[in-house]
């Protein structure tokens, strides 16, 4: 039995003992990837706020541990649209069996060497149908057409954003700074303001403050209670920024964390831990490589990965000597 003493709940992971972070980054499912757009559909047409979600998450007790991510956040979800009266507890059973019904179809066994040119085939892919948590999703989603508060549509094009708009913009924000001294000093003062001076839309986010390393300090982002994350300018947080090793470590110890990442800082810079929150979220501004004052924007963006934005990884002129010579 765990006992929680001083936690706001089971989600409050910062400074738990944890073991080392599995530093590679698993992606997404096509069932995860479509239950992060239910969500965020269902948030931004304010069915369900965040914080609502949230709160069901925290109630979970034991259970919160039982759940990966994405399971986790579908059950507080149907939480939280039951308790908003969306739809009862017998229509979302009902809707549960049809869904299931949907895709009851005979299993076809695939040959061993269905290897998909050595990448793992998806879920959907192996016969089986989707698992009890992506049921869960489809009911919603059909539950909410039904009473027409969401379209496919609204799912397909949330999707979209973050395969393909989010992941690139805070590289282009950084290569701005980098390149403009007034915008840097606006971008530290108001990111919000001066990020969409350069017509981002951040879609009504929370604050964000953005952090800039220097030869004296360098900064690292987590959150400890969940999975706060600019995902309008750096799309979806990698797994391990959502794992509780980090989650736990980050806060008490980031000087491990970013050995296990590659990075070895000497004592005379300060390492600084930023802990984002629901009103709240952080970016790094990394330091400009020496030797770069001549480079184009697009290959100044090239040596800028999202890592380097969360504060695990600092961009070099080796990066792109790399990727140009594989």
């Amino acid at each position: 039995m765990i006992e929680l003493v001083g936690k706001m709940g089971p989600h409050d992971m910062g400074g738990d003992e944890a073991g080392p972070i599995d530093t590679v980054d698993h992606g997404m499912s096509h069932w995860e990837k479509h239950a992060n757009a239910v969500r965020m559909t269902v948030s931004g047409k304010k069915l369900a706020t965040l914080d609502e979600m949230r709160r069901a998450c925290e109630d979970m007790g034991a259970r919160y541990y039982e759940l990966s991510y994405f399971e986790r956040l579908t059950e507080a979800l149907v939480i939280v649209l039951k308790e908003k009266n969306y739809f009862t507890e017998a229509k979302f059973n009902n809707k549960m069996i049809d869904v299931r019904e949907r895709f009851d179809v005979p299993i076809i066994a695939l040959p061993e060497a269905h290897d998909h040119d050595g990448k793992p085939i998806q879920e959907d892919e192996t016969g089986e149908g989707p698992n009890e948590h992506q049921v869960m999703n489809l009911s919603i989603q059909d539950l909410l057409e039904e009473n027409n508060l969401i379209t496919a549509n609204d799912i397909r094009k949330t999707i979209e954003k973050f395969d393909q708009d989010y992941p690139n913009r805070g590289q282009k924000v950084v290569v701005r700074a980098w390149t403009d001294e007034q915008f840097k000093s606006q971008l530290l003062e108001d990111a919000n303001l001066a990020i969409e001076g350069m017509g981002i839309d951040l879609e009504h986010a929370a604050r964000l403050i953005v952090v800039e390393n220097t030869d004296t300090v360098h900064n690292i982002i987590v959150c400890t209670l969940c999975s706060c994350y600019p995902r309008v300018l750096m799309g979806q947080p990698p797994t391990w920024y959502k794992s509780r090793s980090y989650r736990s470590r980050v806060v008490n110890d980031p000087r491990s964390v970013l050995s296990e990442f590659g990075i070895n800082l000497p004592d005379s810079i300060f390492v600084r831990t930023h802990d984002s929150n629901a009103d709240m979220r952080y970016m790094v501004l990394p330091k400009r490589p020496e030797g770069t004052e001549n480079w184009s924007h697009s290959k100044l963006e090239s040596i800028i990965s999202r890592d380097a934005l969360v504060g695990v990884s600092i961009p070099n002129i080796e990066d792109y000597n790399r990727e140009t010579d594989g």
